[in-house]
């Protein structure tokens, strides 16, 4: 049967000799694809960009193609045509300097794969980096490298380099940040790529501290693959329980702290997960970087600085404090998994599990005879105990030495049971040999579920008081940083059972009005809940004990909530939560929307923050919660943190990250906000908060855009991380704002970095360049273009915003350097900074609400500062959670932040200082 095509006459689709091509590019010079043809052959078609499938425009130019042969035009006269027509905003133009020849039409095709341009100019655009490739990866794929794509000269199959070898800090590029998608966002250059290489200097080795119990083989192996550039990034310090993991991690961190002249013996950071879940981990981790990650990928975002790092983790197997089974394996999946893509990280975990980690990885098993030298371990042992202790059989398991000293002599050591085997006969002769008076308090101990201090010891029921405990500690294990516990764990469970219920630990040790001295005791009782089963959420949404609980307790509370949440719920009615998969809310469990709030909250509800800036982070992410008794909780929240000041509404991110925020001008969007979410701008009402149903809805093609900025006129204007601009005009065509802002791009020397737009006094477009000056020009005449006389900023300005100031316009910036300046673009600019810090800005806003000048600018490391100018200026410090993204400041003088987390209205008017959100 033969089929016969009736339809319109078209170009061939395929060609078999040599065909012409030439890129497709936009007006930001973006690659969407290439338009090919062969007069030969009567053929013509479009290959897309695979690496930008959401702008696969091949049915466009499909139907172009197909109109041009209705005319009877050749293929070569059909690209000519269609370069003479103006450019599509979402699918560019063929670009016909840039013509090229192809010996085949698979090459062309090959092109649509690895994304190369044809030069048409020496020097590419600002910018502009070919995507190597990655868009083709599952969704698991993607999460499991944390949607970041290192280059490299030497990747594995994957695409990530050095994933399983030697970190490289100098022959890597750079790195892509990929959406949920998996397409690139943006291009973070490596600074050290192809630096000079700095000679190590001949600093003398550091005196090592002791390390006992014989192991001075693993130290020495351990220091040896720190030095080791071509060693695998990860190595796992494995062994049974009570092997000497923990102390041989924090006897590394001890010989090799970050400052150290040796730069092959430097640990940044030492990271307990023993209590922590995924978010958690991320919280802490942040906190000991020294920056403000709400998740991983903020958390790799810091790390593209091509700075060498060492983390060291112990209790990765006493992860979720064995309430939360899964606790380790996500953790490595959601958090460690993901580092080790970034070439220059290296992670020294204790783990026993073998199964967690994908990659190869140096072991160091403590259980192998090989670490441990037996002469100085049996040495050792002689030092414990007033009798003999049978090293050899104890061997070469310090804790086993440890709790056989305070044995009676001659227990019974099989020399060739198991590690755990071991422990549980010496526990039970243990446990047999203690006097009477110490039972009951180590009972107590054990009922504590973890470490505990000597204080909270005695103040456990059944511990017989501080005179019991001092009596019972000699028979138990030596305080580790001060905390006591009952070895082996397993056994300390199996006593456990024999402790208080819940309701007699919860009277002993809860406070009637918990304080900042509280944590602790609060933490206990909180992890006792959960391992009862009995709900505490008349603690979770009690104010007090969210401010002064120990935070790992809590963030372990709530998630416990949430898996018990998705065991009781089916599958179909499960959806993802900030911990994990969860179910609708249920009767007697937390309301979501504060569990959510101490998510928000979480990279500064840490145990180094202080109570106001919990308490205030709290506040504002609770601000405008439906349920009214999390109103009476966002209230006595604000009242705790000791500032007058009140976030009046507050909406937390649910698929896409948030990354800019604008003010509204013109006659439709005047007075509201414009948030950027993924490639979607929805309006919202400063005042509520909420989106406004009907009003303009921007799209972005590019999910690089840094900045919006909105005109007078309606039009609404995009920067680009390569410094490009484009227009979106309103529906009157009307030009004069867009003009302006070409004329403005076209007079500056360097590339755009910050872009904001004001409508009075008179409309004004402003933009911030790479040199660290500031231009201007007015947005409704044919004015010139203003620079500021100075440089206001050593580096790239990262943000700008303009209003008007006593009939004048006032512009303000902040840069890379860390400084805030203003300029009046009629007057002589100021010389000096009105703020400056040592980490970069990233948001700026200025107004003038009722005849006060107010302003407010953010950095890199997530402090906000709000100043509100008069007889008596007020200064507010908020931190809220995550890295802020965008400020704007209302008419009302309402301050609006926008984070990664979600966007938040607060009320300064009455704003007082912030204790403790300083510097």
């Amino acid at each position: 049967m033969r089929i016969v095509d009736h339809g319109p006459p078209r170009y061939a689709g395929t060609a078999t000799g040599a065909v012409a091509y030439c890129p497709v590019l936009d007006a930001a010079d973006r690659l969407h694809g290439y338009l090919w043809w062969s007069d030969e052959e009567a053929a013509a078609s479009f290959v897309p960009l695979l690496a930008r499938g959401d702008l696969n425009a091949y049915g466009h130019w499909f139907d172009r193609l197909k109109e041009a042969r209705a005319r009877e035009l050749t293929p070569s006269q059909a690209l000519a045509a269609l370069a003479e027509q103006p450019a599509d905003g979402y699918r560019g133009a063929p670009d016909l300097s840039a013509t090229a020849t192809a010996e085949s039409l698979a090459e062309v095709e090959r092109l649509g794969e690895a994304g190369w341009v044809p030069p048409k100019e020496p020097i590419a655009p600002r910018g502009y980096r070919p995507f190597p490739g990655g868009a083709g990866r599952t969704r698991t794929e993607r999460a499991q490298h944390g949607n970041w794509l290192f280059e490299t000269d030497v990747s594995d199959d994957q695409g990530v380099p050095g994933a399983t070898g030697a970190s490289d800090d100098q022959g890597v590029p750079g790195a892509w940040q990929l959406d949920a998608a998996g397409r690139p966002v943006r291009f973070w250059p490596n600074p050290r790529h192809h630096a000079p290489a700095q000679e190590k200097p001949a600093a003398p080795a550091a005196p090592l501290p002791p390390l006992h119990a014989g192991r001075r083989p693993a130290g020495r192996a351990l220091l040896g693959w720190l030095g080791d550039p071509h060693a695998p990034r990860l190595c796992r310090i494995a062994g049974s329980s009570g092997s000497g993991r923990t102390h041989l991690l924090r006897w590394l961190t001890a010989a090799c702290p970050p400052d150290s002249p040796r730069t092959d013996r430097r640990v940044d950071v030492l990271l307990a997960a023993d209590d922590l879940t995924p978010d958690s981990f991320v919280w802490q981790l942040a906190r000991e970087l020294g920056t403000a990650a709400a998740d991983v990928h903020e958390l790799i975002e810091t790390l593209t600085d091509g700075v060498p790092r060492v983390l060291a983790v112990t209790g990765l197997d006493r992860a979720g404090a064995g309430l939360l089974p899964d606790a380790p394996q996500r953790i490595v999946e959601k958090v460690l998994g993901p580092l080790l893509t970034v070439p220059w990280v290296r992670i020294v975990v204790e783990c026993e599990a073998s199964d967690l980690f994908d990659a190869p990885a140096a072991v160091l098993d403590l259980d192998q005879p090989q670490w441990t030298d037996p002469d100085a371990y049996a040495q050792w042992c002689t030092s414990l105990a007033d009798h003999p202790l049978p090293a050899a059989a104890l061997y070469p398991s310090p804790a086993l030495a440890l709790l056989a000293a305070r044995t009676a002599p001659g227990a019974p050591v099989d020399p060739a049971a198991p590690p755990a085997q071991k422990a549980e006969t010496l526990a039970e002769a243990w446990w047999a040999s203690l006097p009477e008076t110490a039972r009951a308090p180590i009972v107590a101990l054990a009922a504590a579920g973890g470490d505990v201090d000597a204080d909270l010891w005695g103040a456990l029921p059944n511990s017989g008081g501080p005179t019991a405990v001092h009596q019972a500690a000699d028979f138990v294990l030596p305080p580790q940083n001060g905390a006591l516990r009952v070895w082996p764990r397993t056994f300390a469970d199996r006593l456990a059972l024999w402790g208080p219920d819940h309701p007699t630990l919860r009277q002993a040790l809860l406070p009637a009005a918990p304080g900042p001295h509280d944590s602790a005791r609060l933490g206990v009782v909180l992890r006792h809940a959960v391992r009862s089963g009995t709900s505490v959420v008349d603690l979770l949404s009690d104010a007090a004990v969210l401010v002064h609980a120990d935070p790992a307790s809590v963030t372990l509370a709530f998630a416990a909530h949430q898996q018990a949440f998705a065991d009781a719920t089916s599958p179909d009615r499960l959806r993802t939560g900030p911990f994990g998969r969860v179910g609708p809310e249920r009767e007697g469990d937390p309301p979501r929307r504060l569990i959510e709030a101490w998510w928000l909250a979480g990279p500064v509800v840490t145990a180094a923050a202080g109570p106001g800036v919990r308490a205030s982070a709290l506040h504002t992410w609770l601000a405008g919660a439906e349920q009214p008794e999390l109103g009476v909780l966002a209230e006595q929240l604000g009242m705790m943190a000791g500032h007058t000041w009140r976030a009046r509404w507050s909406f937390g991110r649910r698929i896409e990250q948030v990354h800019l925020l604008a003010a509204g001008h013109g006659p439709e969007a005047e007075g509201r906000l414009l948030v950027g979410i993924g490639r979607a701008v929805p309006t919202v009402d400063p005042s509520t908060g909420s989106l406004i149903q009907g009003a303009g809805r921007f799209v972005l093609d590019d999910p690089s855009t840094v900045a919006l900025a909105v005109g007078e006129d309606g039009s609404a204007h995009a920067l680009y991380r390569d410094g490009s601009i484009n227009s979106i005009l309103p529906e009157d065509d009307s030009r004069t704002v867009t003009e302006a802002l070409v004329r403005l791009r076209e007079s500056l020397e360097a590339g755009a970095t910050a872009m904001a737009a004001s409508g009075g006094p008179r409309p004004v477009m402003v933009l911030g360049d790479d040199t660290g000056h500031v231009h201007a020009i007015p947005a409704v005449d044919r004015g010139e273009p203003r620079r500021s006389d100075t440089q206001m900023h050593r580096g790239p300005v990262t943000a700008v915003d303009v209003t008007g100031y006593d009939n004048e316009h006032l512009v303000i910036s902040g840069g890379q350097d860390g400084t805030v300046w203003t300029w009046m673009p009629d007057r002589y600019p100021m010389t000096a900074p009105i703020l400056a810090r040592d980490s970069p800005v990233t948001a700026v806003a200025v107004a003038t609400p009722g005849q006060r000048l107010m302003y407010a600018a953010a950095w890199e490391d997530g402090l906000i500062r709000a100043v509100v100018t008069g007889t008596e200026p007020v200064t507010c410090d908020l931190r809220l959670g995550a890295r802020v993204v965008g400020l704007a400041i209302t008419g009302a003088g309402r301050l609006c932040v926008a984070t990664a987390a979600g966007v938040l209205g607060i009320d300064l008017a009455e704003t007082t200082a912030l204790p403790s959100g300083g510097n």
